[in-house]
């Protein structure tokens, strides 16, 4: 099955290489790598026709809509040949450990009801970036490996040798079968992704085995303003999914805190007091998110600093 990556960037001259050059050496034959370069003044663009000169496999958009990545991918998926699609962040490497992973990975959408695959852990949750990472991104990682881990544990069912999805709740799905696109308008669109794939009646799959392909991100440093800016956007968010696409989030959002609180404890000692600062900032962003008008144009550009 041909597999078409899409890539949203903006000003990424500083992490984009990286990215693409994971993509350039991708231990796969049938796929193309698509960016949407929306509104770049760096030099984005520069160092993106530089892989589009070493391999057939990436081309790239001029836009300048400036409203977001939902936007960017919107435009350039009528251009994806892939069966599948991968939505690929500029700060993400899909990473594969070897062929043989890969086919396992890709298997899943033998079964026709398979309509996605969600993210299985979160992009920070790496070793090594965890020792090397600053508080920033340490709060980031224990904070997302431990909402998933309570998503997880009850909103997820065994069936044979997979693991789906019960519940779409805040699920992130980058990896799909094309023909189930649906343009996406809010902040939290690989949420609202899992919720419109699981309406039509497909399943999508987790994995419980962190050494399955995934997502893992370049960087290793968060300054805590983004992480605070990021707080409030996913506030923005849940806004709009509660409100836009009749998503409940408020049922187990305080159940969920209250496992990450508990549990970040036997991550260490410094994970714990860590989650104690997340949920202090999250708090704040949330309150300050309820007098925010909910746009998503305005919304994106609460984005981290690469």
């Amino acid at each position: 099955m041909k597999l078409s990556f899409l890539i949203a960037a903006h000003n990424e001259e500083k992490i984009i290489a990286k990215t693409l050059d994971n993509l350039l050496n991708f231990p796969y034959d049938d796929y193309e790598v698509i960016l949407g370069l929306d509104g770049c003044t760096d030099g984005t663009e520069k160092i993106v026709k530089e892989f589009c000169k070493k391999s057939k496999k990436f081309k790239y958009y001029k836009l300048n809509l400036r409203q977001g990545k939902p936007a960017v991918i919107n435009s350039i998926i009528k251009h994806a040949k892939g069966e599948i699609v991968i939505i690929n962040d500029a700060d993400w490497l899909f990473t594969v450990n070897d062929r043989k992973m890969l086919e396992k990975y890709l298997a899943v959408f033998n079964n026709p009801k398979v309509g996605g695959i969600a993210e299985s852990f979160p992009v920070e949750w790496q070793e090594e970036k965890l020792k090397m990472g600053n508080s920033g991104y340490k709060m980031a990682a224990y904070s997302a490996y431990l909402w998933l881990d309570f998503q997880k544990k009850n909103f997820t069912f065994k069936e044979k040798e997979r693991t789906y999805l019960k519940e779409p709740t805040m699920f992130l799905t980058n990896v799909f079968r094309r023909k189930l696109y649906k343009k996406n308008f809010s902040l939290g669109d690989d949420f609202e992704r899992t919720k419109y794939i699981m309406s039509e009646n497909y399943k999508i799959v987790i994995f419980d085995d962190i050494e399955m392909p995934r997502m893992i991100a370049t960087y290793n440093k968060i300054g805590v303003k983004d992480i605070f800016k990021q707080k409030i956007r996913t506030a923005l968010a849940r806004k709009q999914l509660e409100n836009i696409q009749k998503i409940n989030t408020k049922s187990y959002y305080l159940p969920a805190v209250s496992h990450i609180f508990k549990n970040s404890w036997k991550l260490g000692l410094g994970a714990g007091f860590l989650i104690i600062f997340w949920i202090f900032l999250t708090t704040i962003a949330t309150l300050i998110a309820g007098f925010k008008k909910t746009d998503t144009k305005e919304g994106w550009k609460l984005r981290a600093k690469r």
